[in-house]
């Protein structure tokens, strides 16, 4: 998945927890750089199937979770609490989208325990050797936009984070 869906599909998901006593601010600017957080990895690799490091594996995420949620109740931090779940929510909502757009490789759900990369469609990592910073163009953008379904599943959150936002500020 490119930024921009990441950062739609954190906007979504924002929207839907808006209401919930957990989500006060910073919740939601939390949770919009933690959609995207797991691809830092991608400055350091020098390929897009190389670029999954323990960034992109649910464990390094749950455990830092914990010791945040640890660090909260023993400081009494109440800011921790929806940094915490900011970071939490938007991390593993990284990883879900990663896992069902994955092109060149999936995402190591059971890592350290197993290190089967996990995918809903077949990848093709010998189509992600080129560089992350090469990504948007071709061949890798080509490759990547074959499967129709993907591309128009990332325009589609796009345009519904649109009209979610265009919505929010026409009734301001």
């Amino acid at each position: 998945m490119f930024f921009p869906s990441h950062i739609a599909s954190g906007f979504i998901l924002g929207n839907l927890l808006k209401k919930s006593p957990w989500t006060v601010y910073p919740f939601m600017p939390i949770l919009l750089f933690a959609s995207l957080l797991p691809d830092v990895d991608g400055l350091f690799s020098d390929t897009v199937a190389g670029h999954h490091t323990i960034l992109h594996t649910p464990i390094f995420w749950i455990i830092l979770f914990g010791v945040m949620i640890l660090i909260h109740k023993w400081l009494k931090m109440a800011i921790l609490q929806p940094v915490s779940l900011g970071i939490f929510l938007g991390v593993q909502l990284h990883l879900i989208t990663d896992w069902i757009t994955a092109r060149t490789v999936g995402i190591q759900w059971l890592y350290p325990f197993n290190e089967t990369d996990y995918f809903l469609f077949q990848i093709q990592p010998e189509n992600g050797q080129g560089s992350v910073w090469e990504m948007i163009q071709n061949p890798y953008f080509s490759f990547y936009m074959e499967n129709a379904v993907l591309f128009w599943a990332e325009v589609g959150v796009i345009l519904v984070a649109g009209a979610i936002y265009s919505k929010q500020r026409f009734n301001k």
